[in-house]
């Protein structure tokens, strides 16, 4: 009786003795190597990564610098540029107005901004927000601008009297300047600015502490340095200004605060289920719901390309098929969320590098890093249970 009672004992007490590993710590572990392995590179000063799940962030780890000058580290708490990311932020706040019956998403534009050209054929909000409007994408320089813009509206100055490129609705093109005329609609809608919008109808409700605008003037605590990567070396990226596209690429945030939004799109409650549903439901000719990428369709042939890679890549993308997301480029940054409906699950990283790397290195891919994060998580937390 007493041998049984040591044997018990012993079985009981070995895992405090010797250590014992949860699924969360064995996906930190392979997560962490993984991503101090990409840190490494000569062309990554730092990246910021975050995952969440139905219990709210379960792990934030920045790797690297976030200042290369004075050597700061990466941190959780340091403020990204978010680039596009910033669509999915203005959608949110799009959303409510439309639940209130504010906005109607398939009203001719000029029902809200009677400043766009009559000469244009009639183009909605829905077709701006899944990029099917015809309305062009940044010309020459202009993805580098740093002219300050007092509003949306000063901003359409920019490419108001530009032809559209096609039938509104017939073909997919992508452009971070649709999303500065929705903003103007928004601010029309509501009798405010967007900024006033996005802070009261976003980022308070859901506590977003870290995220804000990313203003070329003030100083932000925690502010990423940014930079590029020319010919061999990482150097400063020029100074911008992202006044003329807020609303689709002008968002500083961390990915905590980015994996806390996605996870409020999980389930209905800060938008209804109807919400939900039409954001994250493609369109005949765009990726794009509302807003969001439905599905890996777009990036399915970018991996196809190479045939080693291409079975891994593909069968994590099949592990977590009803997946919703948005990367973003900026100056100084290169993004990636990503949010698995199937798992309740969402990821975010972000660089401060704005280039992305070689196509023959995708160890450093920030779509491929996401994937395999969310997939780590995955493999180490549900698949097991």
């Amino acid at each position: 009786m007493m041998k049984s009672f040591r044997i018990l004992l012993a079985v009981i007490i070995a895992p405090f003795l010797f250590g014992c590993s949860s699924p969360l710590d064995k996906a930190e572990e392979k997560a962490e190597q993984m991503f101090n392995e990409v840190a490494a590179l000569p062309y990554i000063p730092g990246i910021n990564v975050a995952v969440a799940d139905s219990n709210g962030v379960i792990w934030a780890e920045g790797f690297g610098y976030a200042n290369l000058e004075d050597n700061t580290p990466m941190s959780p708490v340091t403020k990204m540029r978010i680039g596009s990311v910033a669509k999915v932020i203005t959608t949110a706040a799009l959303m409510q107005e439309v639940e209130r019956g504010e906005i109607d998403l398939d009203a001719d534009i000029r029902t809200y901004v009677p400043e766009w050209p009559e000469t244009h054929a009639k183009i909605t909000i829905r077709e701006l927000a899944n990029h099917t409007a015809g309305v062009r994408h940044y010309q020459g320089d202009e993805f580098a601008s740093n002219i300050q813009y007092d509003s949306p509206l000063a901003a359409l100055q920019i490419f108001k009297n530009d032809p559209l490129k096609f039938t509104p609705g017939s073909q997919y093109s992508y452009s971070t300047y649709g999303w500065t005329l929705i903003s103007a609609a928004m601010e029309a809608a509501e009798g405010r600015d967007f900024k006033s919008i996005i802070w009261d109808e976003v980022l308070t409700p859901l506590n977003m502490t870290d995220t804000t605008f990313d203003d070329a003037v003030p100083i932000i605590t925690n502010r990423q340095g940014s930079y590029d990567f020319v010919d061999g070396d990482l150097v400063n990226s020029p100074a911008v200004n992202s006044s003329y596209k807020y609303a689709g690429g002008g968002f500083l945030a961390t990915p905590t605060d980015i994996v806390k939004f996605a996870m409020a799109h999980a389930t209905p409650g800060f938008l209804r289920a109807e919400s939900l549903s039409e954001m994250f439901t493609r369109g005949d000719v765009s990726p794009h719901g509302i807003g969001w990428v439905v599905g890996f369709d777009r990036y399915r042939a970018a991996f196809t390309a190479n045939p080693e890679q291409a079975a891994e890549t593909l069968a994590m993308m099949d592990r977590h098929p009803h997946t919703v997301m948005h990367s973003g480029g900026s100056t100084g940054g290169l993004t990636m969320m990503i949010l698995c409906l199937d798992h309740n699950r969402a990821v975010a990283l972000t660089k401060n590098v704005g280039n992305a790397p070689p196509a023959d290195q995708d160890q450093a891919n920030h779509f491929l890093l996401a994937l395999k994060t969310l997939d780590i998580f995955h493999n180490e937390m549900d698949a097991k249970n």
